[in-house]
Order: C-alpha cells, then sequence, then structure tokens
C-alpha cells in the first residue's frame, strides 16, 4: 500500500487525518508523513488499518502488488 491508497482509505472514509489517527491508534502528525511519503506504513498500522475498515490483510496485499505492477507496466 503506498501513499496514496492509504489517503484514498480515508478520504473514501470520509475521514480527517486526525479522526484516522484516533482509529488507528497514531498521532495526526504520523498519518500526515505517511500520506505525504515521508514515513513507511508499518505492519502494525497495516494490521490495523485492515482490521478498524473491515479489510483482509489479502486485501491489503493486493493493493501493495497492484501498485508494484503499476510502476512496473505504467500505462
Amino acid at each position: 500500500m503506498n501513499a496514496n491508497s492509504f489517503k484514498g482509505l480515508r478520504l473514501k472514509k470520509g475521514m480527517t487525518q486526525k479522526e484516522y489517527a484516533d482509529l488507528l491508534g497514531v498521532s495526526e502528525s504520523t498519518i500526515a508523513a505517511i500520506e505525504t511519503g515521508r514515513r513507511p506504513i508499518s505492519d502494525l498500522v497495516r494490521a490495523r488499518l485492515a482490521q478498524k475498515i473491515e479489510l483482509d490483510e489479502d486485501s491489503i496485499y493486493f493493493l501493495e502488488s497492484f501498485e508494484k505492477v503499476k510502476r512496473i507496466y505504467p500505462s
């Protein structure tokens, strides 16, 4: 999952960075850093995200794999 997907999930849920941070148990500055690509998404945040927004970890893995393919074979 890249920064855009991470942010896209937040926006799809209609959440602010503060609400997203509270949901995931991290600081608002952590959310901002992830969304701008200054900080990677930790496994713990991935797991919490999967649990809290009802995505299974396979779906997150699929998103990450799809993003890698798009980087290798841009349209």
